[in-house]
């Protein structure tokens, strides 16, 4: 499979690349930005460097090179700033992401898979799947993030180890996201957690994006992101069905619809293969129709503006 990416020099983009490339099972990467002379030293020095160990070319493109991708990721927004939540970068970006849908939409009749990275993710996962009219399927937003700290949090308060952890975060990319604690487990048991132990997670995974912008370092999380992204590409280019939080447009999931929220979903070739929905209490639920309102009500604004 060859993959585009779309906001190739930035930090998403390229980190995102130079992983799968390492993996060596894309045909090719392409790499398109508007600041062209950093996205073609990316692609002399990433096909450089993966050179000695993968069969991957890494190449410069231009929307028209794109028509024979089987994904393209999207990462373009504009550069990071200081900021309380991601829905701060919603206007930030709403001018980048039309032109950059129209310019999909017109050089790619044969509608691969869109990976999209850009935030606030789910309001703009929604916003590219209305832009192109395409399958609701074919469009899958980064979440992964929020389960990848939840199963870390757990890990560092419990001293149980990080690969024997399992559980799903939903809801939002953001301030709206929920913890399923009650179906987390360890080595395939139950975890079990304390109320002292979810009180401590969910301070823990409540306030990490907020220190991490304190720092005002003009830079998000580029390493984490880059690995929870790069296992959307690879189930996408091995067509695995791997289970992975993504957010995804619902028409009726969870009673749900008009809206993108991240959920637990099978990742294939052509995109989302299955929803996979853990039961929720009443609580649960109660919390993501909250969220999903207000989700709808900014969906809304961005449209009308």
């Amino acid at each position: 499979m060859k993959l585009g990416v779309v906001g190739g020099a930035g930090l998403l983009g390229s980190t995102s690349a130079f992983l799968a490339g390492m993996k060596g099972y894309l045909e090719e990467i392409k790499l398109l930005d508007v600041k062209e002379n950093l996205v073609k030293n990316h692609v002399m020095d990433m096909a450089q460097a993966i050179y000695s160990s993968s069969d991957t070319k890494v190449t410069f493109a231009q929307y028209k090179d794109l028509s024979d991708c089987g994904a393209i990721l999207i990462t373009a927004s504009l550069p990071e700033r200081k900021v309380a939540n991601r829905l701060e970068y919603l206007w930030d970006n709403m001018n980048i992401i039309k032109p950059v849908c129209e310019s999909i939409r017109e050089n790619c009749p044969h509608q691969p898979v869109i990976i999209n990275a850009t935030n606030p993710v789910d309001i703009f996962n929604y916003i590219i799947w209305k832009e192109l009219g395409w399958d609701r399927k074919k469009i899958v937003g980064f979440n992964g993030n929020d389960t990848y700290r939840l199963k870390w949090a757990a890990s560092i308060v419990t001293g149980k180890p990080f690969s024997d952890i399992d559980g799903f975060a939903i809801g939002e990319h953001g301030n709206g996201q929920i913890n399923l604690y009650d179906k987390m487990t360890c080595g395939g048991e139950p975890l079990g957690l304390t109320g002292d132990e979810i009180e401590k997670i969910e301070s823990i995974t409540a306030n990490f994006f907020s220190e991490m912008n304190a720092l005002n370092s003009g830079r998000t999380s580029g390493w984490t992101s880059a690995v929870n992204i790069e296992s959307i590409i690879e189930a996408v280019a091995k067509d695995s069905g791997r289970v992975l939080e993504c957010s995804a447009v619902l028409e009726g999931e969870y009673g749900l619809k008009d809206v993108s929220l991240g959920i637990p979903v099978a990742v294939g070739a052509e995109g989302i293969k299955e929803y996979r929905l853990p039961e929720l209490t009443e609580e649960q639920a109660q919390r993501l129709e909250k969220v999903s309102e207000a989700m709808k009500e900014i969906i809304r604004e961005a449209r009308s503006a």
